[in-house]
C-alpha cells in the first residue's frame, strides 16, 4: 500500500507539472512531432519482432547448409537493418524537437511567475528554496527529457512484451511437472525471473533518490560559489581574501565529493546485481530450450527464436530493473519542480499599505508602521508630507529602516501597514549598490526600459555630466560593466539614468555614497540645474549637500521608533 501511495504521489505531482503545457497553444506542434514519434517507435518494435522471425530463418539456414536461403536471409537483414535505421533515428530527432518546444514554454512560463510573484525577492528575505537559478537551468531541462524518454521507453518496453510473449508461448509447448502441464512454461519462468529482480533491484536501489536530490543541491551550491567569486574578485582581491574563499570552496566541494562517493557505491552495488543479472539472464534461455533442441523438437532455429524472444520479454518486464537510476532522477527532479512551483503559487504577503495617486502632487506618509518579515516593527507611525518639485533628504543612522521605506514605496515590501499618497508620473529608485545589466553603456542608462539609441552627443553630454567621460570611446562595446567600473563609478553611471528617463521624481538611495565630497557637489549640482523642478527624495546618513537639497528632514522627528 505505501508504494501504491508513492507512486500515486509521483503520478499526481508528474500530472500538475506536464498538464499546463498540453492546455497550451503550443501543444499542437509539440505533440504532432511526439505523436509522430510514437509512430516510429511502434514500427520499430514491430521490426524488432520481424527480426526475431529473422533469426529462426537464418540459423535454420546454417543448420541445413542452404547457401542460397542463407544470402537471401544476410540481403533481408540490410533491408530491414536499413529501416530500423530510418526509424529509430527521426524518431529520436521528432522526440528532441518536441523535448525542445515543451523545454521553450516551460522555462518561458516559469521565468514569468518567478517575476511576477515576486518571488526571485521575497526569497532574499524568507528563502524557501535552494538555489532557484539551477531549478529554471537544469531542472526545466531534465523534466521534459525525462518525461518523453521514459514514455517512449516504457511503449517500447511494453509493445515488445506483448509481442514476445505471444512468440514465447507458441515456441515454449507445455510443460510437464509432477504431472501437473504447464502451458507456456518459458514465458511464465521469464515473468517469474523479471519480477525477482524487480524487487532486488528496488531493495538495493532505493536510496538514490534521496542520493540524486542531495547530488543535485551540493552541485548548485558549489557552482554559486564560484560564480561568486567572479562576481566579487574585485572586492576579494582587495581583501585578500583568496585562502578563505579557497578554504570555502574546498568545504563546498568536500560536500559534492561525499555524495558523489556514496552515489558511486550505491551504483557499484547496483552494477554488481545488474551485471549478474544480465548475465544469469543469457543463460537461463538457453537452459530452457536446450532440452527441446536436444530432443530433436527444436531445430536451431527455433532454439535461437526462443532465445530472442525469451530475451525480449525479459527486456521489456525488466524496463523498471534497467531504469532505476534514471526514473530515481525523474521522481527526484518532479519533487524539486512540484517544491518550486509551490513557492511561486504562494500568495505574496499582503500588507496593510494603502495606496493613492493623482497628478502633480505631493508625496504623503500618513501613520505609515514598517515591519520586519517576521513581524518585528522596523519604522512606526512615520508621518511626513514631501512636496513636489523639491528636493528633500532623509537623514538618520544606518539600520533604522529608510531603505526599507523605499522599498514599500517601490511596491515591493507587503511588510506594515498605513496610508501613502504618490504622485503620478515616471518614478526612479536609484539604490546604493547599483545594478548594471550586461550590455552597452546606453543599455545601462536606460535601465530598466529597453536598450535607447542615444545620439552620440547626448551620451558624450551625459557621461560628462556624471564625470566619466573616458567611457565614450567604449561606448559600444558590451561587457559586464560592473566587473570593469569601481563602487563610485558605478553608482555614477546609475545616475545618469536620470538625465536618460527623465523621471518626474528620483529616490536615491546614498546613490553616491562612494563618491568622493567634492565631485558628488559637482554632478548634483549639474542635475539641479539641468532639472530644477525635478522632485528628488534622498535618503543619507553620513553627508547631505546642503547646496543641493531644499529641505531636511531628520528620521527621529519622523516616527515614534526613531533613533
Amino acid at each position: 500500500m505505501a508504494k501504491l501511495q508513492i507512486i500515486r504521489t509521483f503520478l499526481r505531482r508528474w500530472w500538475r507539472l506536464t498538464s499546463p503545457f498540453w492546455r497550451s497553444g503550443e501543444r499542437w506542434k509539440a505533440g504532432g512531432l511526439l505523436a509522430l514519434a510514437m509512430a516510429f517507435n511502434i514500427a520499430n518494435v514491430s521490426m524488432t519482432v520481424r527480426l526475431n522471425t529473422w533469426s529462426r530463418d537464418f540459423f535454420n539456414a546454417l543448420e541445413q547448409r542452404n547457401g542460397d536461403e542463407f544470402f537471401y536471409q544476410l540481403f533481408l537483414l540490410f533491408g530491414l537493418a536499413a529501416v530500423s535505421m530510418f526509424l529509430f533515428a527521426n524518431q529520436k530527432y521528432l522526440c528532441g524537437r518536441g523535448i525542445l518546444l515543451w523545454r521553450r514554454w516551460l522555462s518561458t512560463h516559469y521565468v514569468e511567475k518567478w517575476f511576477s510573484s515576486k518571488a526571485y525577492y521575497r526569497e532574499a528575505f524568507l528563502p524557501h528554496i535552494d538555489n532557484p537559478d539551477q531549478r529554471i537551468a537544469e531542472d526545466l531541462r531534465l523534466f521534459p527529457s525525462l518525461t518523453v524518454t521514459m514514455i517512449f521507453d516504457f511503449v517500447d518496453s511494453f509493445g515488445s512484451l506483448g509481442a514476445f510473449s505471444v512468440i514465447l508461448w507458441n515456441l515454449s509447448e507445455s510443460y510437464t511437472i509432477y504431472g501437473t502441464v504447464i502451458p507456456g512454461f518459458i514465458l511464465w519462468i521469464a515473468i517469474s525471473f523479471v519480477f525477482l529482480g524487480t524487487y532486488l533491484i528496488d531493495r538495493v536501489g532505493r536510496p538514490l533518490i534521496r542520493i540524486e536530490r542531495q547530488t543535485q543541491q551540493s552541485e548548485a551550491d558549489y557552482r554559486r560559489a564560484l560564480v561568486r567569486v567572479s562576481e566579487y574578485a574585485r572586492e576579494i582581491g582587495a581583501y585578500e581574501g583568496d585562502a578563505r574563499e579557497e578554504r570555502s570552496l574546498r568545504e563546498r566541494f568536500a560536500a559534492v565529493y561525499t555524495i558523489w562517493l556514496e552515489s558511486m557505491l550505491k551504483k557499484r552495488q547496483l552494477n554488481y546485481f545488474n551485471f549478474g543479472y544480465a548475465q544469469i539472464s543469457g543463460v537461463v534461455p538457453y537452459l530452457l530450450a536446450a532440452p527441446k533442441y536436444f530432443a530433436g523438437a527444436f531445430q536451431m532455429g527455433d532454439m535461437m527464436q526462443t532465445v530472442t524472444a525469451f530475451n525480449g520479454v525479459h527486456v521489456s518486464l525488466s524496463w523498471f530493473v534497467l531504469n532505476y537510476a534514471k526514473l530515481a532522477e525523474w521522481r527526484a527532479t518532479v519533487d524539486r519542480l512540484t517544491q518550486f512551483g509551490e513557492i511561486l503559487d504562494e500568495p505574496s504577503p499582503s500588507g496593510k499599505f494603502v495606496f493613492t495617486e493623482d497628478a502633480a502632487a505631493d508625496l504623503v506618509l500618513d501613520g505609515v508602521t514598517v515591519t520586519l518579515p517576521d513581524g518585528h516593527p522596523l519604522v512606526q507611525g512615520l508621518c511626513t508630507r514631501l512636496k513636489a518639485g523639491e528636493r528633500t533628504a532623509l537623514v538618520g543612522p544606518s539600520g533604522v529602516g529608510k531603505s526599507t521605506l523605499l522599498y514599500v514605496l517601490r511596491g515591493i515590501w507587503p511588510y506594515g501597514e498605513g496610508r501613502l499618497h504618490l504622485p503620478q508620473g515616471k518614478r526612479l529608485f536609484l539604490s546604493q549598490q547599483p545594478y548594471l545589466p550586461l550590455g552597452t553603456i546606453a543599455d545601462i542608462l536606460s535601465y530598466p526600459g529597453e536598450a535607447s539609441v542615444l545620439p552620440p552627443e547626448r551620451l558624450a553630454y551625459i557621461l560628462d555630466a556624471v564625470e566619466l567621460s573616458s567611457l565614450f570611446s567604449e561606448r559600444a562595446v558590451e561587457k559586464d560593466w560592473s566587473m570593469v567600473l569601481s563602487p563610485g563609478e558605478q553608482q555614477r553611471l546609475a545616475l545618469g539614468r536620470l538625465w536618460v528617463q527623465e523621471p518626474a521624481w528620483a529616490f536615491l538611495d546614498e546613490s553616491l555614497s562612494s563618491v568622493d565630497t567634492a565631485r558628488s557637489a559637482r554632478i548634483l549640482a549639474r542635475l539641479k540645474t539641468d532639472y530644477p523642478t525635478l522632485s528628488v527624495c534622498g535618503i543619507e546618513h553620513h553627508h547631505v549637500d546642503r547646496a543641493f537639497y531644499d529641505a531636511i528632514l531628520h528620521w527621529e522627528d519622523l516616527t515614534t521608533t526613531g533613533k
